[in-house]
């Protein structure tokens, strides 16, 4: 996803939970895990803080998790060391469609956040509708339990939406492509299109 002397961008949420992009050059790359890139307005990231890089590839706009793993300032320029996280993936309009299970009212375990309930599920990951506040760019354990699916994996938050009932649907991926969560989450999701279908026959 990176190319050296190339612009890549860093999501970092703000005190509103929101994600603000800062713009850097990519310095240096370590084969798949881990980079370094310079930023000329970005700077006192502590070691660990969880964070989300952007970048262009071929046209296309790309996401990859990574954490903070040190930053050095030079001449007005920060240059900040990054550890990978999981596999690029794309960043741009879902390449399949989100299969709504807010009529299950399925608890789903969000780290220890009680009260969660499933959203959505796409084979790129899930929504969730929680009472509490996740920080958008960290990562979370889920666990997700529906009839014989099973999804234990860590999560990466990437979005937050106001629902008009005043709760929050927070969007969550998993790193990586083809991954035997993501497997079973696209299966998931074809079981739940099934099940509205057959809902929606016997109501017609």
């Amino acid at each position: 996803m990176l190319k050296l002397n190339t612009a890549a961008f860093l999501a970092i949420p703000n005190e509103n939970n929101k994600r603000v992009l800062s713009e850097g050059k990519v310095r240096a790359i370590e084969g798949v895990t881990s980079c370094q890139l310079d930023f000329e307005q970005v700077a006192g990231l502590a070691v660990g803080t969880e964070v989300t890089l952007f970048a262009e590839t071929r046209g296309k706009f790309f996401q990859q998790g990574a954490t903070v793993a040190g930053e050095t300032f030079e001449n007005g320029i920060t240059t900040i060391a990054f550890a990978l996280v999981g596999e690029p993936v794309s960043a741009e309009q879902r390449g399949s469609f989100r299969t709504t299970a807010v009529m299950l009212n399925l608890p789903v375990g969000v780290d220890r956040v009680a009260g969660c309930i499933l959203a959505d599920v796409s084979p790129e990951g899930v929504g969730v509708i929680s009472p509490k506040p996740l920080v958008v760019g960290s990562t979370v354990d889920v666990n997700l339990q529906m009839e014989a699916f099973s999804v234990v994996e860590k999560m990466k938050v990437q979005g937050v939406k106001a629902l008009p009932s005043g709760k929050l649907r927070f969007g969550l991926y998993i790193p990586g492509k083809n991954t035997p969560s993501r497997r079973t989450l696209e299966k998931m999701a074809s079981h739940l299109q099934r099940v509205q279908l057959r809902r929606l026959a016997g109501a017609a």
